[in-house]
C-alpha cells in the first residue's frame, strides 16, 4: 500500500466517476486504460466542490474518454500487425521532388522505442495533442519532432511555406500508419466515392497531383483526414450494425472543426495574395482557387444548409482573375493549355523533347479544377436564378460538338458531356431573361420562344448522337490494354453506361427547360416523358458514388414527379443506404419532399425552378 493514502479511498478522478480504484501510484491502472488524467493525493481538488466545477470536470473527462476511445481501437488493430514496428520520417527529398512536391521528408522503417510515460491525450485524427518525452537508441533513423509547444496541434500553413511536417512520429501513441491511414481512405475511397468518374490514366499521371495537393498543404491534409474519418463513420460495419453514435458525434465535431481552421486559413492566405496584387505568383492563386473549391465540396457534402456562395465567389473571381492574365491566347481567347503552360515547370528539363509530355501535377490538378469550378458554376446558377457568373467562358473551354480538341472534357469529371451542361448553362441564362423582361414590362412570349428553340434543339440533337455512339466500339488504346492487367470491365467506360448518365442529365436538362417555357406543369406529357425516361435509367445503377453524382438531375425529375411516382423516387434514393447522408442527394431527397407536401399551394404560373430548389430556406448546391 503506497504511503500516505487511504486503503480503499481511490484517486480522485475515480471517485468522480464512481469507479472502483486500485490506488496504484503515480496512475491507477483505470484511469490509465482510458489514457484520462488520474487525479490522486490526499488534498481534495479545488473543483470537487459538490456544485458546478465538479460537474463541469465530469463532463471534461467524459469527453476525454471519447475521444480516446477511437484512437484506442485503432492502436489495438495496428499492434497485431506491426510486431513492434512503426514508421518514423528520415530525410530524402529527391522521390518527392520527381513527383513535383516541395522537399520534404520521406518514410523509413525503425524499431518502436517503448519508453517513457504513457500518452494521456490524442487527438483521433493522429496530430498529437500531448506527448511525453522519450529515449532513442543508436539504431534508431532520424525523426522529426512535431511537439513543440508553441505550436498547435491543427496548425495550418499556406501554400508558399513549403511542405508541412504533417505525420509526427515522436510516440508511440499516434503511429504514423493512423495518419496515413486516413489519408488512404480518402484516395482509396472517399474521392472516388465523390467523383466515380474521375479515372485518369496512367499515361496522364493517373492521381498522383491528389496527393501532392494532400501533401503540401496541412488544410487539404486535415480536410482529407476528416472527411475520411466522417466517411468512415457512415459505412455500416457489419449487415445489421453502423458505428458507435459517441463515435459519429466526435468524428463531426472534429470536421466542423476542421472545417472553421481551414476557412481562417484561407482567409488569411488570400488576404495576403491580395495585398501583392498582381505581383502574385500564378501558382499561388491557382493553389488558394484550389483550396477554395476544396473547401466547397467538403462544405456541401456534409452540411445540409451552408451559405456556399462565400466560397464559390472568390473561387469563380480567382478563375476569370488568372485567365484574364494568364490564359489569352493569340486571339485574346481564353484557353486553358495557354494558362497550363504559363505553370512553372516543377521538373527542369535538361534535353530537348519532340513529342507532348505528361501533365505536371500542377497542370492535372488545374484541369481537373477548371472543370469543377465550370461545373459547380452552372448547377449554381439553377439555384440562383441567374446565368452562370463564367458563361462567356463556355464557348472557348467547352465544345459541344464533341471536339477532342478541346481540353476541357467535364465528361471524365462528372461523368456528364459538355453540350448537357452548356445547356442547362443557358436554361438558366433564359430563366434569369424571363424574370426581368416580366419586371421591365418587355416580356414576349414570341421572343421567348426564340430564345429556347436553339437550346431544345441541342438537347434533341445531343440525345440522338448519344443513341448513334453508345453502340460505337472504340479501338482499344495502350492504356485501356494496360489498364485491364489490373481491373476487371469497368462500367464507367461502357459506352453504354455512359451514355446512359448523359441522357439522365439531358432528360432533366429538358424539363428544366419545359418549366421555363410553360411553367410549373407536373403533368404535362413531355415532362412526364422525361420522368420516365429518367426512372428507368436509375434503375441501371447500383453504384451509391455515381447515384450520389446525380442528385441535380433526380432532383429535378422527382420535383415533378406525379403521386404515383413517388415512391418510385424513394426507392431509387433509398439505394443509397447509410452512405446518402454523404453527399447532396440528401439535400435533394429533403427538396424533393418538400416541393411533393406543397403541391397544393404551388401557383404553376409562378413557381420555376429555382424556387424549387431553395424551398428548404437557401439555395441548394446539389453537385
Amino acid at each position: 500500500m503506497p504511503p500516505g493514502r487511504k486503503q480503499g479511498a481511490g484517486c480522485w478522478t475515480c471517485r468522480l466517476r464512481r469507479k472502483r480504484c486500485d490506488s496504484t501510484q503515480p496512475i491507477c491502472s483505470g484511469c490509465q486504460s482510458l489514457e484520462i488524467t488520474c487525479h490522486s493525493g490526499e488534498a481534495r481538488p479545488a473543483w470537487m466542490d459538490g456544485g458546478s466545477r465538479q460537474k463541469h470536470m465530469s463532463e471534461t473527462i467524459k469527453t476525454a474518454i471519447k475521444q480516446n476511445a477511437l484512437l484506442r481501437r485503432e492502436r489495438r488493430l495496428l499492434a497485431q500487425e506491426d510486431h513492434g514496428m512503426i514508421m518514423t520520417i528520415e530525410a530524402d527529398p529527391v522521390p518527392r521532388q520527381l513527383l513535383g512536391f516541395n522537399p520534404a521528408p520521406a518514410l523509413a522503417l525503425a524499431p518502436t522505442s517503448h519508453t517513457g510515460d504513457p500518452i494521456t491525450h490524442n487527438d483521433p485524427f493522429g496530430a498529437p495533442i500531448a506527448s511525453s518525452p522519450s529515449t532513442s537508441s543508436s539504431n534508431t533513423a532520424p525523426s522529426v519532432d512535431c511537439s513543440n509547444e508553441s505550436q498547435s496541434p491543427h496548425t495550418v500553413t499556406s501554400w508558399t511555406s513549403g511542405a508541412p511536417t504533417l505525420l509526427s512520429t515522436n510516440h508511440p501513441a499516434a503511429p504514423i500508419q493512423v495518419q496515413l491511414g486516413s489519408l488512404m481512405i480518402y484516395l482509396d475511397y472517399v474521392f472516388p466515392f465523390l467523383f466515380p468518374f474521375y479515372q485518369p490514366s496512367l499515361l496522364e499521371t493517373g492521381r498522383q497531383w491528389l496527393l501532392g495537393l494532400l501533401c503540401q498543404n496541412e488544410v487539404s491534409f486535415h480536410l482529407a483526414s476528416s472527411l475520411s474519418a466522417y466517411f468512415f463513420s457512415l459505412v455500416p460495419q457489419s449487415d445489421n450494425q453502423d458505428m458507435h453514435d459517441d463515435c459519429k458525434t466526435l468524428v463531426w465535431d472534429k470536421l466542423i472543426e476542421q472545417m472553421d481552421l481551414a476557412i481562417g486559413s484561407i482567409q488569411s492566405t488570400v488576404s495576403t495574395v491580395s495585398n501583392s496584387g498582381a505581383q502574385s505568383p500564378l501558382l499561388d492563386k491557382i493553389r488558394i482557387m484550389q483550396e477554395i473549391t476544396q473547401l466547397l465540396v467538403v462544405e456541401v457534402t456534409v452540411r445540409s444548409s451552408v451559405d456556399w456562395s462565400i466560397h464559390l465567389t472568390p473561387a469563380l473571381s480567382i478563375f476569370d482573375e488568372v485567365f484574364k492574365i494568364h490564359g489569352l491566347d493569340h486571339s485574346s481567347k481564353p484557353s486553358l493549355d495557354v494558362l497550363s503552360n504559363s505553370l512553372p515547370s516543377s521538373i527542369p528539363m535538361t534535353t530537348q523533347h519532340h513529342k507532348a509530355l505528361p501533365n505536371t501535377p500542377d497542370q492535372s490538378a488545374l484541369a481537373f479544377f477548371v472543370s469543377l469550378l465550370l461545373f459547380v458554376d452552372i448547377i449554381a446558377s439553377t439555384s440562383l436564378g441567374t446565368p452562370p457568373a463564367l458563361q462567356a467562358y463556355h464557348d472557348s473551354l467547352l465544345s459541344t460538338r464533341g471536339d477532342s480538341t478541346f481540353p476541357v472534357h467535364l465528361e471524365s469529371v462528372i461523368g456528364c458531356q459538355n453540350w448537357v451542361l452548356v445547356a442547362i448553362g443557358n436554361v438558366s441564362s433564359l430563366c434569369a431573361w424571363k424574370r426581368d423582361a416580366k419586371q421591365s414590362g418587355n416580356f414576349s412570349v414570341l421572343d421567348l420562344v426564340k430564345l429556347a428553340d436553339p437550346i431544345s434543339r441541342a438537347l434533341e440533337n445531343g440525345l440522338q448522337a448519344l443513341d448513334v455512339n453508345s453502340n460505337f466500339q472504340p479501338k482499344k488504346s495502350n492504356a485501356s490494354r494496360l489498364k485491364a492487367y489490373y481491373t476487371e470491365h469497368d462500367r464507367v467506360i461502357d459506352p453504354t453506361f455512359a451514355a446512359n448518365i448523359n441522357r439522365i442529365w439531358a432528360h432533366a436538362a429538358k424539363i428544366y427547360l419545359s418549366v421555363s417555357l410553360s411553367g410549373w406543369q407536373s403533368n404535362s406529357s413531355d415532362i412526364q416523358s422525361s420522368i420516365t425516361q429518367i426512372l428507368g435509367l436509375l434503375d441501371t445503377i447500383d453504384s451509391p458514388g455515381q447515384l450520389r453524382s446525380l442528385a441535380w438531375p433526380i432532383c429535378v425529375a422527382g420535383s415533378l414527379a406525379v403521386p404515383a411516382q413517388e415512391n418510385d423516387f424513394r426507392r431509387i434514393i433509398a439505394m443509397m443506404g447509410p452512405m446518402g447522408k454523404f453527399g447532396t442527394l440528401s439535400s435533394a431527397s429533403s427538396i424533393v419532399e418538400a416541393v411533393w407536401s406543397s403541391r397544393d399551394i404551388i401557383d404553376g404560373n409562378v413557381w420555376d425552378m429555382s424556387l424549387s430548389l431553395s424551398i428548404l430556406g437557401s439555395p441548394a448546391l446539389l453537385i
